[in-house]
């Protein structure tokens, strides 16, 4: 019964019927809200996490459910933004022991080098379109396969293989200049 409920509720969301899409949203809440924190043991994660996966079922409410169990896509979309949202925040912390590192003398040539590198990287990364980029980072950080991220992101085979090698081909563009730095 609840499935079908569901799957009402998100008949209701495709079309843009805004109290389906919070009653969908009350129904669910405490239950990955549970799950997130339980997940992560961070609040404020949980929380970004479900709101940010919320607004990107409003956002693309057409295509974003299919006909399988409401509940269970919830969880996992859920489980991913949590990945995401660590991530995002190890980068951050990342970035901040880079600040940090640079302001206090580090002898240590190599770990410089490193973190270098690595800056380089994740700034060619951020300067891929949106859609190569989420695709390279589910494929290459995340470990997906070609299929997986299609099934996720609801894609062809052959799109996410194309935005692939948009990235790949984008990618050598950026780092080119820094060849030889990384190279050593």
């Amino acid at each position: 019964m609840s499935n079908t409920i569901d799957r009402i509720l998100v008949q209701k969301i495709k079309l843009g019927n805004k109290n389906a899409f919070d009653s969908l949203f009350i129904k669910y809440y405490q239950a990955l809200y549970r799950y997130a924190l339980n997940y992560c043991n961070n609040s404020i994660i949980a929380e970004e996490s479900i709101q940010k996966t919320f607004l990107k079922i409003w956002q693309n409410n057409t295509n974003f459910f299919s006909d399988d169990n409401v509940g269970k896509i919830l969880f996992v979309c859920i489980k991913n933004a949590i990945i995401d949202e660590i991530r995002k925040e190890g980068t951050r912390k990342k970035y901040e022991g880079l600040e940090i590192d640079n302001s206090i003398y580090n002898s240590n040539e190599l770990n410089d080098s490193k973190n270098q590198t690595k800056a380089i990287l994740e700034s060619a990364i951020d300067k891929l379109p949106k859609k190569a980029k989420e695709i390279f980072r589910l494929a290459k950080q995340e470990g997906l396969s070609i299929k997986e991220i299609a099934s996720y992101l609801k894609l062809s085979n052959k799109t996410v293989e194309n935005q692939l090698t948009i990235a790949y081909k984008k990618l050598r563009l950026h780092l080119e200049p820094y060849k030889n730095q990384l190279n050593n």
